[in-house]
């Protein structure tokens, strides 16, 4: 064998190691692989009252089974001091898996947490149910917000659209001088740039549907995006309206892997600006 015969095959062998090992870390290791992201939010104007308030976003969840990531996330919600859950939309595709979101909820159930849910793409395009789904929420102690409001108590209101790519959003009863603040809740982010806002509507919007890209070449490196996300791939971004989180998401989607994208659950803190 010649040198050029011998270095051709060790670069195939190398390249078929490492197509190894990256198929592995994609579907199996990151997606069981959680990263908890710690954010301190500031808020101009939050009353005393509310420095400190803790929320913790799930997102795009797409629930098969109650696996390593679901009680990674459960283990967090029930050691942390958290005043309030956000299911921010594509927590089900089908309606053949209420009975798993039916027990997940039943496990995030803890005394002094609220926990909202808003819809996502998948919960129109899967055709689940949404009556049902609003009466399976209500029976775990959850409220599903769907182009409504809510108001906390310290006067943090809450308003979660439905989604754009999948439904139709409204934010008619969103604007309420009232409140502390407002918590922006639409699963699809590109809604947060296509929506005229008035400036400073929210103290804070929270939205999925990205998967962080789900399969990254890179850091920045982000080949398939579903419409709906316009700008936005994850992480921090400022928009007419107020400050934006997109998450990357819990779950996967079309794929079941991740690469260079482990599945994300937010811890938010708001402080006083």
């Amino acid at each position: 064998m010649d040198d050029r015969e011998h270095t051709r095959r060790a670069f195939l062998i190398g390249a078929g190691v490492l197509a190894a090992g990256a198929g592995l870390d994609a579907f199996l290791i990151e997606p069981n692989w959680l990263e908890v992201t710690r954010h301190e939010v500031p808020i101009a104007g939050l009353p005393q009252e509310l420095d400190g308030f803790t929320i913790v976003q799930i997102s795009d969840a797409h629930l098969k089974r109650i696996g390593a990531v679901e009680e990674a996330i459960v283990r967090v919600v029930q050691t942390e001091s958290v005043q309030l859950v956000v299911l921010t939309g594509d927590i089900v595709d089908s309606a053949s898996t209420l009975d798993v979101l039916q027990a997940f909820c039943d496990t995030l159930r803890r005394k002094g947490t609220v926990v909202l849910a808003a819809l996502g793409n998948w919960e129109h395009w899967g055709e689940v149910p949404l009556v049902e789904l609003g009466k399976l929420y209500s029976r775990v102690g959850v409220q599903l917000l769907v182009n409504a409001a809510v108001l906390l108590p310290g006067g943090i209101r809450v308003y979660a659209t439905d989604d754009s790519t999948g439904g139709s959003p409204r934010v008619g009863t969103l604007y309420d001088d009232s409140a502390a603040t407002t918590l922006l809740v639409s699963h699809s982010p590109a809604f947060l740039d296509t929506t005229a806002f008035k400036p400073k509507t929210f103290g804070l919007a929270l939205s999925g549907h990205t998967h962080g890209g789900q399969i990254r070449l890179g850091p920045k490196g982000v080949p398939f995006r579903p419409q709906g996300c316009g700008r936005f791939v994850g992480g921090w971004y400022d928009t007419t309206g107020g400050r934006a989180y997109v998450s990357r998401g819990t779950g996967t989607s079309i794929l079941p892997a991740r690469f260079i994208c482990r599945p994300e659950l937010p811890i938010l803190r708001l402080r006083r600006a």
